[in-house]
């Protein structure tokens, strides 16, 4: 049986929305939240959160990733504010590497 580590995301608040407010949360998740496995998925809880931008979705994703790889993804959702931020960062370019 596959265990999946869940964040919930609520625990940050219901309002997500700023770049510096994203960091800091991904720090405590990194820092709070360790996966069983090297190959144990992280998955983002957003139930019981009502807005998230863009920019605090993107700092959240990325610090995780670093630690995670791909393994981190959002649990489906019909939050709408989730929806457009996902693909407003899917339609995003890679920065270049300096």
């Amino acid at each position: 049986m596959e265990t999946h580590l869940i964040i919930p995301v609520n625990k940050f608040g219901e309002i997500l929305i700023s770049r510096p407010a994203g960091r800091e949360h991904a720090l405590i998740m990194r820092s709070s939240f360790r996966p069983a496995t090297k190959e144990e998925p992280v998955e983002l809880d957003f139930a019981g959160v009502r807005v998230v931008a863009p920019s605090w979705l993107d700092e959240v994703l990325t610090l995780l990733r670093e630690e995670y790889g791909e393994r981190v993804r959002c649990m489906p959702s019909t939050n709408a504010s989730l929806v457009q931020s996902l693909k407003t960062l899917e339609a995003l370019p890679d920065e270049p590497e300096a």
